[in-house]
């Protein structure tokens, strides 16, 4: 009997490690991507954003993580060498490659800068993937004259040979005023000229390729800001990441598999638990057409304790209520932004619906208070 069940442990642990392989093995590299990093307007940090510096040891314990992409305003305002050396002192700390797409701050030196770190538009290959960084600091947030050239001749002889492609860059250059992209509230808008030619010249060079193109900014995180933003249509996906507020702010993990397919991790800076936003796609705003809006409502963190964030896609007065299973209202709060915080640490712990009025369509979300 002893030995009957000696092999069965036997046979369960093989099990268990042909399964744990194949996790591994599926998943070909991941890498991070971080924007805004110098942290909260107005504080001028010791190198990165603090509540990023504590996630260094979730992304060293993840040998799967090859490298980092910073989206932007690396350094805050007016950046000196102190503030270059500090960066670069924590990312030598963090002990993995990590690439730059500059931000409006990291440029008010451009020549202290390009000093140090070279040009600022620039592409490499990694497992037969294209990576691409644009400065739209240049040019008004335009994609114009030499790195125009640049961007159509790397595509060109790159976009064959590669699988999926990826671009970084700063400004959230598919937001306009008057497009289905207008609800994105980004920190500013320094530098941006009257037009810019990204929906014009810039898009369309990716839009009829055969690759799975993803797209991401960095110039969110301040609390007038949206937290984060997932958008995706034929073949490209839009993503926009930040931090420098206590509630929302985000880097993002991007594991790329065997089959080059992806899914990401949203990690929670605001938070103890890792995935207090939830998941990434669950932003979507479009259908899978351009030009197509869905309504948005989310909810973090989830499970929650003391406090909720409510994030609507507008800036539409709603009646936000709290249900029991039961039905019993339990909260209701009027709000008037895109953004509120409600507290929650009296309500006892269990499972909730949480509704959103406004207009007369309601969206409703459950969410546990643990």
């Amino acid at each position: 009997m002893k030995s009957m069940q000696y092999c069965f442990l036997i046979i369960i642990i093989i099990l268990f490690n042909l399964r744990a392989v194949g996790q591994v093995d599926s998943n070909l590299y991941s890498f991070f991507v971080a924007g805004h990093v110098y942290g909260r307007p107005g504080v001028n940090n010791t190198g990165f954003h603090p509540p990023f510096k504590q996630k260094f040891n979730y992304i060293q314990n993840r040998d799967e993580i090859k490298f980092g992409f910073l989206t932007g305003d690396i350094v805050s305002p007016n950046p000196n060498i102190q503030d270059w050396n500090e960066i670069d002192s924590d990312i030598t700390e963090l002990g993995i490659p990590v690439h730059f797409a500059v931000g409006n701050h990291d440029m008010e030196n451009r020549d202290l800068y390009e000093s140090r770190y070279g040009i600022t538009y620039y592409y490499f290959m990694f497992q037969n993937d294209l990576f691409i960084a644009l400065d739209p600091n240049i040019d008004e947030w335009n994609i114009s004259g030499m790195q125009l050239d640049f961007l159509k001749k790397t595509i060109d002889n790159n976009y064959l040979s590669s699988d999926n492609i990826y671009v970084f860059f700063h400004q959230i250059l598919w937001r306009e005023s008057d497009n289905q992209f207008s609800y994105i509230k980004y920190n500013s808008s320094s530098g941006r000229g009257d037009s810019i030619n990204f929906w014009d010249e810039v898009e369309p060079i990716f839009h009829n390729l055969p690759n799975q193109v993803f797209m991401f900014s960095g110039d969110l995180g301040a609390s007038w800001s949206s937290d984060v933003t997932y958008d995706q249509y034929d073949n490209i996906t839009l993503i926009s990441t930040g931090m420098g507020d206590e509630n929302g702010e985000n880097f993002i993990i991007v594991n790329v598999h065997l089959n080059k397919q992806i899914n990401y991790e949203l990690i929670c800076l605001s938070d103890t638990h890792n995935f207090c936003l939830g998941d990434l796609t669950s932003y979507q705003t479009l259908d899978g057409k351009k030009g197509n809006n869905s309504s948005q409502l989310v909810l973090f963190p989830n499970p929650a304790t003391n406090y909720i964030v409510v994030k609507l896609n507008s800036i539409t007065p709603s009646i936000v209520r709290i249900y029991s299973l039961q039905g019993q209202l339990i909260l209701e709060e009027e709000i008037y932004n895109y953004k509120k915080t409600i507290s929650v640490a009296h309500i006892p712990k269990g499972m909730y619906f949480l509704s959103v009025l406004n207009n007369s369509t309601e969206s409703v979300v459950k969410f546990i208070l643990e």
